[in-house]
């Protein structure tokens, strides 16, 4: 296909999800605070971190389940989390099976939230600001600090982060369009139906390159082909190509 042939059939996607035609348009389930509030900004940073080789949906259950619990909600927050002990965050997160991987999923939620407690008021508002509210800035910061932000640092999860926040805060981001289509399993196999690659082996890092490279020049970003693209996905790639040009 053509660039232009390929873009046709993205934006076909894209208006299939839309509608409603694939499934669901969000499964990410959330309690209702203001847009700008701090523990929105927590709660679309700490949930994010931990939802890695699991079912998505039933992850932003348990976050949201946990959230209302007046029991564990106290996890979401860095600045009482800091005083609390390592066996009653891991009580908190487990009770409602936020954290499936008990100790590795608790590992990071602390690290995580200790650095935010420590250097940015415990809000990832904060953060956000120190590095320029630039995407790409952001990215970096991540890489470099590796350490305090496990699995967050990753091409796949840092841009994930980034996405979410965009959907779902008042974050104003710079560059947004550096915001790279997120490389999960789902959209290297919408990778592969497309020819943007050739196998589901392709690293993170290529499959960005190519959805990068695709909508060079165009008005479109990749991020917002990433959940029309995850639903085609779930929908077994119907419909297919052939039919997408009919």
């Amino acid at each position: 296909m053509t660039k232009q042939e390929t873009i046709t059939k993205l934006l076909k996607i894209e208006e299939l999800y839309h509608s409603g035609k694939l499934g669901e348009v969000t499964h990410e389930v959330y309690p209702k605070l203001e847009k700008n509030e701090r523990l929105n900004y927590l709660y679309f940073t700490l949930a994010p971190a931990i939802n890695f080789q699991r079912d998505s949906k039933r992850m932003w259950q348990s976050a949201f389940e946990t959230f209302m619990d007046p029991e564990t909600t106290f996890v979401f927050d860095p600045l009482i989390t800091k005083n609390k002990s390592r066996k009653d965050i891991q009580s908190a997160l487990v009770k409602h099976r936020l954290a499936l991987l008990t100790e590795k999923h608790t590992d990071i939620w602390i690290k995580i939230s200790n650095k935010l407690a420590s250097e940015y008021a415990g809000d990832p508002a904060n953060l956000i600001e120190a590095n320029r509210s630039d995407v790409p800035t952001i990215i970096e910061y991540l890489r470099v600090n590796k350490t305090d932000f496990p699995y967050l640092n990753g091409p796949k999860m840092s841009n994930y982060w980034l996405y979410i926040l965009h959907q779902f805060t008042d974050v104003k981001l710079k560059n947004i369009q550096d915001i790279s289509i997120i490389p999960d399993t789902h959209i290297k196999k919408a990778s592969v139906i497309l020819g943007l690659t050739k196998s589901n082996t392709a690293t993170p890092e290529e499959v960005e390159l190519v959805w990068k490279n695709l909508l060079e020049d165009t008005e479109y970003m990749p991020m917002q082909f990433h959940a029309p693209m995850w639903r085609w996905s779930k929908n077994k790639f119907e419909p297919n190509l052939e039919q997408l040009t009919s």
